[in-house]
């Protein structure tokens, strides 16, 4: 199950939450786990990306570079 990310408008805490696919095409949003408030905003985390091989040291990694 896919993690969206958001920040809560009112306490400006960010928060992850899992739902489907379905969930989120038929426009749930979540309230803040914090406040409880509904006023969130979604935004787009980076994800991990591994490329080369683990075996031979060589690759690049990527990650998340945390909330702005």
């Amino acid at each position: 199950m896919p993690r969206y990310d958001y920040t809560c408008q009112t306490c400006a805490k960010p928060f992850g939450v899992r739902m489907s696919i379905a969930e989120y095409g038929d426009g749930v949003t979540p309230a803040c786990p914090t406040c409880g408030s509904a006023d969130v905003a979604r935004h787009f985390a980076a994800v991990n990306v591994l490329t080369g091989s683990r075996a031979t040291g060589g690759g690049a990694a990527c990650g998340p570079t945390g909330f702005s």
